[in-house]
């Protein structure tokens, strides 16, 4: 399964939506139910699913699909 799909696979279940609402290009300010709540719910999830620890201070950058995606490269590439 591609990190993309893994990923809107998780968010999909984080925000209570359809895979289908969650795209490649997806931002917080697209989604309604990504607000603070369910962005930190989505983070939590990430680190259970990825087996990571994510510094607090990195939420704040990862508020697209394609930051989490390329956040996520550079973890699995370290």
């Amino acid at each position: 399964m591609s990190t993309f799909k893994q990923l809107q696979e998780i968010m999909a279940s984080a925000l209570e939506l359809p895979t289908d609402a969650i795209r490649e290009s997806s931002t917080m300010e697209e989604i309604e139910e990504w607000d603070s709540l369910g962005h930190v719910h989505i983070m939590v999830a990430l680190e259970q699913a990825f087996d990571l620890y994510m510094d607090v201070d990195d939420f704040a950058e990862l508020d697209s699909v394609p930051a989490i995606l390329q956040y996520l490269a550079a973890e699995n590439a370290a």
